[in-house]
């Protein structure tokens, strides 16, 4: 009987020992595949850069990139002003800066309404330049396809003189891209189109305007007057006695 109850009991106590050691090598497994995981996920997140001297690791760029509405106001801004304000000379430079910044349909759309208008000839006719001011930028990036609009002045001198300034705005989208020299923003305008915007006239810009237009009318009065004065005849020499 003592016999029975003792072999009874070593059975027991082997199996206890056997559920532990599996449970033990259970965690131990979990345990080590855990650290394994974590190993790789770093080593994924790493660039190894080779050059002569050796190989450099370095962190890589995360695979999902966001951005910010500050970046999609100043990309937005930026195109504004090189797309629409320039002179002869800048006119190439500041296209070949703005175009790759939007699509392709709504760039070639505001180029050809550049062409239309002869605004190099213009330039150069006239010796005139457009500068751009831009007055807002608004963006909702809450919800997607992105959208915003933005809203500018553009004010032409021709020699010194300027003139009334032309209110612009348009309605946009923005779509992500990937980062280039010619695009750093990472961001593609798309579906521009113009929408009205008539700003009222600040107080310096009308009294620029009525000064420049008061210089004019004074300048044209003595013109007239200079054309209108009568020329005197020639004195004749006296007779010889």
């Amino acid at each position: 009987m003592d016999s029975a109850t003792n072999l009874s009991t070593s059975f027991s106590t082997m199996r206890n020992i056997a559920m532990g050691s599996i449970l033990a090598l259970l965690l131990v497994a979990l345990g080590a595949g855990y650290i394994v995981y974590c190993i790789s996920e770093k080593a994924g997140q790493r660039v190894y850069v080779v050059s002569s001297t050796g190989s450099v690791a370095a962190l890589s760029a995360p695979a999902t990139e966001s951005h910010s509405s500050y970046e999609a106001r100043n990309l937005v801004r930026n195109f504004m002003q090189t797309m629409f304000g320039h002179d002869q000379y800048t006119f190439k430079a500041n296209l070949d800066a703005a175009l790759p910044l939007i699509e392709g349909r709504g760039g070639r759309r505001i180029y050809d309404g550049f062409v239309r208008g002869q605004v190099p000839q213009n330039y150069e006719r006239y010796a005139a330049r457009n500068v751009v001011t831009v007055d807002s930028v608004l963006v909702d990036m809450s919800r997607r396809p992105w959208s915003g609009s933005v809203y500018i002045k553009q004010r032409i001198f021709i020699g010194g003189e300027q003139k009334e300034p032309l209110p612009l705005a348009a309605k946009f989208n923005l779509e992500e891209t990937n980062r280039s020299d010619q695009n750093p923003y990472g961001l593609l305008i798309t579906n521009f189109d113009y929408i009205p915007y008539q700003p009222n006239l600040s107080r310096q810009e009308r009294e620029l305007l009525e000064a420049q237009e008061a210089d004019r009318q004074r300048r044209l009065l003595e013109a007239q007057r200079g054309a209108q004065a009568p020329v005197s005849a020639p004195a004749l020499a006296a007779p010889a006695q």
